[in-house]
C-alpha cells in the first residue's frame, strides 16, 4: 500500500456518535474514550464503517465542515463492537420479566441477544438487552441506560411490532429489569443471509423465494407508513426450514418524517440518500436491489471505498452496473432487467411500488417440478405437427404453378420452388418458439420447457430442441419437395434420410415411455425437461389431475 495513502487514512477523523448520545471527534487510527459513559471506542471498531449502520445528518455543521460522517454501533458481521470488558455470560439464568436467559446467541449495536425461555407460555424467545445492562454495568449502583438508548430500543420495538407479516420477526414484549430495558422477540433458529452468501452466491430457486418474501414484507411495512431504512443480508434471517424473517427495524422511519437525519449501511444506501435527499420508497427498493444482487452474484453491485460521504457519492457516479457475460444459465434473463430497474441511479427510474416489483418477480418464478405426463406431451406434439402440415397443405393448394413457371421455364424447378413454400409455416413456427418460448400445442396442454435449473432455456437450446422434436415432419416435407428429382442416387439418399428419421422418432417416443422423468431423446440432448405450467389459466386443474391419479 502506498505510504502516503496509508498515512492519509490514519489521519482521517470521523464524528462518532456514541450510543449514550455523546458525539466524539476521533482519529481512525487510534479511536478514543467517551467522556460521558466511559465507552472505549477502538480503531478496529471505527474501521467497520462500510459494513455498519451509519447515521447521516445533512444539516450537521461539524460533519459538513470536516466532510465526515457520524455512525452508531451496529455491526452485522458477528464481530464484537461492544465494550471489551462486557461479559454476556454473567446474565445466564437471570430473569428478565418472565423470560429466563439461557445462553448468548449474538450481539448488535444496541446490545446482547440471548436465547431465553418464556416461563409464561413455555416457549423459547430471543431477548435483546442494552449493552449498559451487561457485564460490569449490571451493578445497581451504576447509572442506568440513558434516554437515547431507551428511545432507540423502543423505536425498534414499536416499528417492528407494527408490521404483522409471516416474514417479519415478531415482537413479544418490551420491558425493564433492574432499570435495563429489554426486548423479547421471536427466536429464529437459523443464520443471517449474510452468512449464507459469505463464500458463495445462491441458486435462483433459492434467490426467488427470498426475494418475493422480502418484497411482500416491505410492501406491508410501507402500507402502514413505514420505511425499513437498513435493508441488507445481515438483517435477513433464515431458519432451518428456509423460512425468511426480516429483522432489525432500528433505522425505520415514518414515510412522513421530514427530518434530515437518516441512515443505513453505506454499501446499501441509495445514492440520492447519500446526497442528502429524503429517503423514500425508491431508496428502500434500491437497498433491496443491492441485497438481491449480492445473493445472486456473491458481490456488491457498487463496492464503496473511502471514509467520507463525498467518496461514496463519487463512486456511485463513476461506476456502472456490470453483469456477468455470458449470462449464467441458471438465471432467467428477465432477472437482469429487474435488478437494473431496482438499482437505477435515479429514484424515478426505479419501481414505483412494491406491487409493480412483485408482479415482475411472479413472472419469473422458477417452475414447479411436476413433470409432464406422456399423454399431454403426445397431444402437444400432435397439435404442433398437424398445425404445420395443415398450413403447408393450404399454401400448396392456394399457390399456382404458373406463378413459379413465370420465373423459370423448367417445370421441375418451379415445382421445387412451390414445395419449399410449404416450409414457410415451419419457419414461422421456429420464430414464434424463439421469441415466445412456447408452442401452440404446449400452450393448450399447459406445458412448459425449462432447463435443469427450472428457468427458460437459452434461444440456442430452444431452437436445437425444436429441430430435433420436429425432425420427422421436416424431413417428410423435404422428401416430398425433392421427390421429383429423377436421379437414382438422390432418391436413395432421401429414402435413407426418411428411414433414419423414423428411427429417431421411434427412439424419442420409446424413451418417453420408459424414462422415470418422461424425458425424450431431445430432452436429454438439450438438458431440458417438460413440466406443467400451473401459472397459465387451467394449469392448476392439470396439476390437480396429476396429484389424484
Amino acid at each position: 500500500m502506498d505510504n502516503s495513502l496509508s498515512d492519509s487514512r490514519s489521519a482521517t477523523s470521523v464524528i462518532y456518535r456514541c450510543p449514550c448520545g455523546e458525539r466524539l471527534s476521533l482519529l481512525v487510527s487510534s479511536g478514543g474514550v467517551c467522556e460521558s459513559c466511559g465507552r472505549n471506542v477502538t480503531a478496529r471498531m471505527l474501521q467497520h464503517d462500510l459494513a455498519m449502520t451509519v447515521t447521516l445528518d445533512e444539516h450537521d455543521d461539524e460533519s459538513e465542515a470536516t466532510g465526515t460522517f457520524s455512525f452508531e454501533l451496529n455491526s452485522p458481521n458477528g464481530e464484537s463492537v461492544g465494550p471489551e470488558e462486557a461479559n454476556p455470560d454473567v446474565l445466564i439464568g437471570k430473569m428478565y420479566g418472565h423470560f429466563r436467559l439461557i445462553s448468548p446467541i449474538g450481539h448488535g449495536g444496541m446490545g446482547q441477544v440471548y436465547r431465553a425461555l418464556d416461563t409464561s407460555l413455555q416457549r423459547y424467545a430471543a431477548v435483546k438487552i442494552l449493552r449498559s445492562g451487561i457485564g460490569t454495568d449490571v451493578d445497581p449502583i451504576q447509572p442506568g441506560p440513558c434516554s437515547t438508548e431507551v428511545d432507540k430500543l423502543l423505536q425498534e420495538a414499536v416499528s417492528q411490532a407494527r408490521v404483522t407479516h409471516p416474514n417479519v420477526v415478531t415482537i413479544y414484549y418490551v420491558g425493564k429489569q433492574d432499570e435495563s430495558p429489554f426486548l423479547a422477540m421471536e427466536l429464529v433458529n437459523g443464520d443471517p443471509l449474510s452468512e449464507r452468501i459469505k463464500n458463495n452466491s445462491l441458486r435462483f430457486d433459492e434467490v426467488w423465494p427470498i426475494s418475493i418474501a422480502l418484497a411482500d414484507a416491505l410492501k406491508v411495512s410501507y402500507e402502514i407508513g413505514m420505511l425499513h431504512g437498513d435493508i441488507k443480508p445481515s438483517n435477513v434471517l433464515m431458519d432451518k426450514s428456509k423460512s425468511i424473517k426480516l429483522s432489525d427495524f432500528g433505522m425505520a422511519r415514518d414515510v412522513r418524517d421530514e427530518s434530515a437525519v437518516t441512515g443505513g449501511t453505506p454499501n446499501y444506501i441509495a445514492p440520492e440518500v447519500l446526497k442528502g435527499e429524503k429517503p423514500g420508497l425508491q431508496s428502500d427498493i434500491y437497498s433491496l436491489g443491492v441485497t438481491f444482487f449480492e445473493m445472486t452474484f456473491g458481490r456488491l453491485p457498487v463496492e464503496l471505498d473511502g471514509r467520507a460521504v463525498a467518496d461514496w457519492i463519487a463512486k456511485h457516479e463513476s461506476e456502472e452496473l456490470v453483469f456477468p457475460d455470458p449470462w449464467p444459465e441458471h438465471l432467467p434473463r428477465s432477472w437482469e432487467s429487474i435488478l437494473r430497474k431496482m438499482l437505477a441511479k435515479l429514484p424515478e427510474d426505479r419501481y414505483r411500488s412494491y406491487d409493480e416489483l412483485i408482479d415482475d418477480l411472479e413472472l419469473i418464478e422458477p417452475d414447479n417440478k411436476v413433470v409432464a405426463q406422456v399423454f399431454p406431451r403426445i397431444v402437444a406434439a400432435g397439435v404442433d405437427w398437424i398445425t404445420i402440415l395443415f398450413m403447408a397443405g393450404l399454401l400448396q393448394i392456394s399457390a399456382r404453378n404458373d406463378v413459379f413457371a413465370s420465373l423459370t421455364s423448367n417445370k421441375q424447378i418451379a415445382a421445387i420452388l412451390l414445395g419449399f413454400l410449404q416450409f414457410l409455416p415451419l419457419i414461422l413456427y421456429l420464430l414464434v418458439i424463439n421469441s415466445w418460448r412456447q408452442s401452440l400445442g404446449r400452450r393448450l396442454m399447459h406445458l412448459k420447457i425449462v432447463n435443469r435449473y427450472g428457468v427458460s432455456p437459452t434461444s440456442r437450446a430452444i431452437l436445437m430442441r425444436t429441430a430435433i422434436r420436429m425432425q420427422f415432419p421436416i424431413i417428410a416435407m423435404l422428401v416430398q419437395v425433392l421427390g421429383t428429382v429423377n436421379a437414382t442416387w438422390f432418391q436413395l439418399s432421401l429414402s435413407v434420410l426418411f428411414m433414419s428419421s423414423m428411427v429417431v422418432l421411434f427412439l424419442d417416443g420409446f424413451m418417453v415411455l420408459l424414462s422415470r422423468q418422461n424425458r425424450a431423446l431431445h430432452d436429454l440432448m438439450t438438458k431440458t425437461r417438460v413440466v406443467l405450467d400451473t401459472r397459465t389459466p387451467g394449469g392448476d386443474r392439470f396439476q390437480g389431475y396429476i396429484n389424484t391419479h
